[in-house]
This record gives structure tokens, C-alpha cells and sequence, in this order.
């Protein structure tokens, strides 16, 4: 609109002035805005992932436990569950 009006009120080479500075300004704005909001929303899904990670107790192929993260569970690992801990997959209690 001021790019219309400036035209209208001044003429071709000095109505431009005033609606072109509004709209390097808006560009400039949305830019440093964008560049902000991605770098919070990736900050945001780094701590979500490491929110996400928990690590157990099972026992693999032998007596002896070891530990490891909850993601790198397969079929036939037995969790080792603590009063408190979460639950990290679908599984059976063989005791308890």
C-alpha cells in the first residue's frame, strides 16, 4: 500500500522510497526470525532425543548383565526392572 500511495502522491522514482525501506525492513525481520526459530526448534529436538534415551539393565546370551540403551533392545534380551523405572517395551515378567 505506501508503495501505491508514494506512487500516487510522488511520482515513479521518489514514491518508491518510503513502501521499498518497509519492505527490506519486513525481509530483514523475517529472515532473523526464521534463522532463530530453526535454531530453537533444532535445540528443541536434540533435548527431546536425549530426553528419550534410557538406559537398562539386561541380560544377553549369558548370567552376567549389561548395560544399554533402551532403543537397542531385541527379541530374547530379559530386562532387569528396578522399583521406579520405566518400562522400556512391550514385554513379559518371567518373575517379580
Amino acid at each position: 500500500m505506501s508503495i501505491i500511495i508514494g506512487l500516487i502522491q510522488h511520482g515513479f522514482p521518489g514514491g518508491l522510497i518510503e513502501g521499498v525501506s518497509i519492505l527490506i525492513a519486513l525481509n530483514i525481520i523475517i529472515s532473523v526470525n526464521s534463522v532463530n526459530n530453526y535454531f530453537s526448534e533444532k535445540r528443541l529436538a536434540d533435548l527431546v532425543k536425549l530426553s528419550d534415551e534410557m538406559m537398562v539393565t539386561v541380560f544377553r546370551n549369558s548370567s552376567e548383565t549389561i548395560t544399554i540403551d533402551s532403543e537397542q533392545l531385541v527379541v530374547g534380551d530379559l530386562v532387569y526392572i528396578e522399583s521406579g523405572m520405566k518400562v522400556p517395551a512391550d514385554m513379559l515378567m518371567i518373575s517379580g
